[in-house]
């Protein structure tokens, strides 16, 4: 009896001391959950052209979103929520998809086409799939809750500060699919139409999924559980951020069907010769070259003028994270040098990076980043980092003006020292996506 007693004290001691410690909304916590006043997933123009050019499964888009973006917020310090120090174990981010609404994350379309979690848009046969970047952990319809590892400690050590850019970057990835979402299944359907959009903008601000901040015991912080086509009780606390295609932080999505190229091909790996740190330092280069082959409907346009098809390589995030660092990164969002992604970790060479140009010029490319398009200010054109898709391309085959042709184009890579940096030695070992887009 007397150690049941013991027991049940330290029971009611540990309840206590968690009672105790509470989260509570910060000084510059403003509601980001309404519809209107979620941060755009800046996707831009999502073309889906024939069956032939677009099977089913085929990327039609993705976009880096962080929350510090959202114009709602002061800026990326802003203190969203205040935490006890005893609570820096107990916060956490919470995602789902907006599971209740039809168009906003209730169907997952591309698990009937071999490709799980991606959930029906108000696009029709497109589909999105919403990844944590911090963790890598996809969004479903069921709450997930991922400890969240950054804040700042208060000055006496007594308080931890949530900050607005402590929230995880969320990336966004469209493909085509081969069903749409029907009526009649989903609890809700705000958007109201009775088929999905086939071309025109985004015009329902319906998000397509949430991230929330939880810390059990906090009544304040509620950790929403289970499936968010069901229990939504968050929502109305206002601690959560909505994700939308169609935002009025960003221009809205819109849908186009414009003939148009993609890259069938490229040499998956590109090995420069050997170079010593001093030849580097001294201004001398590596060179490798590589190939992108391409197929092209008989009436697609090569520009980056508005509906003409473009090419791009893009850097990883990482790399153009410290891209920008080493002021790597132009006005308009163009990257100048592609870098290691993992770049400044041991064993990594510092200081050099990859310029890459058309073989048919030599002219060293602007990379394409992963710059925020917002209202004001959406970025297109060379120093961005598009570039006409058959600059330089040689055609190999030709399926005339209803068929695909194929083209070829050279380009040469560069490994060169960074402007104002001194070459470290070590490995380079950098990725670079081949991205094909109508403007």
């Amino acid at each position: 009896m007397n150690l049941l007693r013991a027991i049940l004290l330290n029971v009611l001691l540990i309840a206590s001391l968690s009672a105790g410690a509470v989260c509570n909304k910060g000084p510059d916590f403003v509601r980001t959950e309404e519809d209107a006043f979620g941060l755009g997933l800046s996707l831009g123009t999502v073309n889906v052209s024939s069956l032939a050019i677009h099977p089913i499964g085929s990327p039609l888009g993705s976009s880096i979103v962080s929350f510090a973006s959202n114009p709602r917020y002061k800026g990326p310090d802003s203190v969203l929520w205040v935490c006890d120090i005893a609570d820096k174990n107990n916060i956490f981010e919470i995602i789902a998809t907006n599971g209740d609404d039809r168009n906003g994350g209730f169907f997952d379309l591309g698990a009937a086409d071999g490709y799980p979690n991606y959930y029906g848009t108000l696009f029709s046969h497109v589909a999105i799939r919403l990844t944590h970047m911090n963790s890598g952990t996809v969004f479903t319809r069921n709450y997930q809750r991922i400890p969240m590892k950054n804040y700042a400690v208060s000055p006496d050590g007594k308080q931890i500060y949530i900050r607005v850019k402590d929230f995880s970057p969320i990336r966004a990835d469209l493909i085509r699919v081969s069903t749409t979402t029907s009526r009649g299944q989903a609890p809700t359907d705000y958007c109201g139409r009775s088929t999905q959009l086939s071309s025109g903008l985004y015009s329902c601000n319906q998000p397509n999924g949430y991230v929330s901040f939880c810390s059990p015991g906090s009544p304040d912080a509620y950790c929403d559980s289970g499936d968010a086509s069901l229990d939504y009780t968050g929502w109305y606390l206002d601690n959560w951020m909505a994700l939308t295609m169609g935002s009025a932080t960003t221009p809205g999505s819109i849908l186009v069907s414009t003939p148009t190229c993609v890259a069938k091909s490229t040499t998956p790996v590109v090995l420069f010769p050997t170079i010593s740190v001093a030849d580097l330092n001294n201004g001398q280069k590596a060179q490798a070259n590589f190939n992108v082959n391409i197929l092209c409907e008989g009436a697609a346009q090569s520009g980056t003028s508005q509906g003409m098809t473009a090419l791009a390589f893009q850097t990883s995030y990482y790399s153009y994270t410290m891209a920008e660092l080493l002021n790597l990164v132009n006005p308009l969002g163009g990257v100048s040098h592609l870098l290691s992604d993992r770049y400044g970790y041991p064993g990594i060479a510092t200081g050099v990076g990859i310029q890459i140009a058309n073989a048919s010029d030599g002219v060293p490319r602007n990379l394409l980043g992963w710059y925020w398009c917002s209202l004001s200010d959406c970025r297109f054109g060379n120093s961005s980092g598009w570039y006409s898709v058959r600059d330089g391309a040689t055609q190999i085959s030709n399926g005339g003006a209803s068929g695909l042709s194929e083209y070829i184009v050279h380009f040469n890579a560069f490994l060169t020292r960074l402007p104002g940096q001194t070459v470290t030695p070590g490995k380079v070992d950098a990725s670079a996506y081949v991205v094909v887009k109508v403007q």
